[in-house]
């Protein structure tokens, strides 16, 4: 579900994770600079610095603060809690080393695509995304693939919060035309991108139900110049029997 506006937040909770933001965005920042990117006394971002170092949640080295080991903690038991772990990460570099292609795991979170593990061939190199990257679903085909399998209502919702924002000359920037090509999504059984989400760059992906609510997205992501005619024939099966590998899995216990 995309979150309440409305609802009355916490003003200190918010700085806390702007902060958190700029350690990870700038891998390392002094107590001016932060001071100075939040608009705070020194005096105040000393006190956030040293909560979060009490939790071992930032760490700081000759005057320097980065973020904490203790997050990795965090994101795995996220991870986790998806239900699919085991039998994605099972999967994943199979169908990596059978199509000579990178294939990322996507999942929705609040009309989001999130990042949430890769695999890549052998002397292959990764091409697009990073584990964590929260991207905007229209722009890559895990994510219009996962839209497509949304209901209309919860779109409409993820269209009028998050916007269509443009990435290149390719990207979807209009809500009628992604309605036109979700249709055809949901017709075909896969999507397809091509320079949407960064030029040259081309995916091809599928969606399925998870557990416990989520919808996730298989992609495979690639230089548009090293796709052809047979193997956009031949990934969308490949990509559909490993979703029913992983169903499989699920209902045998092993995720």
């Amino acid at each position: 579900m995309i979150p309440n506006s409305s609802t009355r937040q916490v003003q200190s909770v918010r700085t806390a994770f702007r902060i958190v933001g700029i350690l990870q965005d700038m891998d390392g920042v002094t107590m001016n600079e932060l001071s100075s990117q939040l608009g705070l006394a020194k005096s105040t971002v000393h006190n956030y610095l040293g909560t979060l170092q009490s939790l071992g949640y930032a760490v700081e080295r000759d005057g320097t603060y980065r973020l904490g080991l203790r997050f990795l903690t965090n994101g795995m038991a996220a991870k986790s809690s998806l239900g699919l772990r085991d039998a994605v990460n099972h999967i994943l570099p199979q169908v990596s080393r059978d199509l000579s292609q990178s294939m990322w795991w996507v999942v929705e979170e609040l009309g989001r695509g999130i990042f949430v593990e890769k695999a890549t061939p052998e002397n292959g190199q990764s091409t697009y995304g990073r584990v964590g990257k929260r991207s905007y679903l229209h722009t890559h085909a895990p994510g219009k693939a996962i839209l497509a399998h949304l209901s209309e209502e919860y779109v409409e919702q993820i269209v009028d919060y998050h916007g269509l924002p443009v990435y290149t000359k390719e990207t979807i920037t209009d809500a009628e035309s992604l309605w036109s090509e979700l249709a055809e999504i949901r017709d075909r059984g896969y999507a397809v991108s091509d320079g949407e989400a960064a030029l040259g760059i081309r995916s091809i992906g599928v969606a399925f139900e998870g557990p416990y609510g989520y919808t996730h997205g298989l992609g495979v992501f690639g230089y548009s110049h090293d796709f052809s005619a047979s193997s956009d024939q031949n990934i969308p099966g490949v990509l559909q029997d490993a979703v029913d590998d992983i169903k499989h899995s699920v209902a045998e216990g092993a995720v």
